[in-house]
């Protein structure tokens, strides 16, 4: 079934000099927000992570959303704030944002861990994997995490990427290069949105999935 992963045709096309079609690469970001979005919404889970090489293709050129070890993240897509430094709550505030119409939405408050060493992974990192705990207190935080890390996979795929090239990355850079020239300043707009250093500000999981469903809808009408 395996006909590679994604990581292995970003680097591909870079070898090759090639250029994967829009349209795939759309329908790709959309595949992985809506198998991100299943795995929140419908399976009541976490992914973790989240990265190029995590996605399979199969016969047809769908992704398929594998390594569900839960047990490590590459620093590379990572949500700075889920580096098991921190921990989050919601705090009531009176602002709404275009995520809520009647109410407003409670404003996430992350506060830097401060008591004794905390370890819940045996192998992997970070040491302290602040999904479990995000998942049942603070789903909020939990979406932003994961949308930064798709964010991250997005711009990884729509800027010719490979893992290669940010695993020995102090801090990744996000920039466009030449390659991503003829990208969409819409897409680059969401990808930016996803990667904002505030929760907060980040696009939320189900508006990432309705943006990428309106995108090859029209696209192939």
């Amino acid at each position: 079934m395996s006909h590679g992963t994604l990581d292995d045709h970003i680097e591909k096309s870079k070898i090759e000099g090639t250029h994967l079609p829009w349209i795939r690469k759309a329908t790709w970001c959309y595949q992985m927000a809506s198998a991100v979005a299943h795995t929140h919404y419908t399976a009541h889970t976490f992914h973790m992570d989240i990265k190029p090489a995590n996605f399979l293709l199969d016969a047809d050129q769908n992704l398929i959303l594998i390594d569900w070890e839960q047990s490590g993240a590459a620093p590379y897509t990572l949500a700075p704030e889920a580096d098991g430094a921190w921990d989050v709550k919601e705090m009531a505030t009176g602002a709404s944002t275009e995520e809520t119409t009647n109410s407003a939405t409670p404003r996430l408050v992350y506060e830097k861990y401060s008591g004794p060493y905390r370890e819940n992974l045996a192998w992997g990192q970070p040491k302290w994997n602040v999904f479990p705990s995000w998942k049942d207190t603070c789903p909020r935080a939990l979406d932003a995490a994961e949308v930064f890390s798709l964010g991250r996979t997005m711009w990884m795929l729509l800027n010719g990427v490979a893992q290669s090239e940010l695993e020995d990355s102090d801090e990744v850079v996000m920039s466009w290069n030449d390659a991503a020239e003829e990208v969409p300043n819409e897409w680059k707009g969401i990808v930016g949105r996803c990667l904002d250093p505030d929760p907060n500000a980040r696009i939320g999981l189900r508006q990432l999935v309705d943006f990428w469903k309106v995108v090859t809808r029209d696209d192939v009408a």
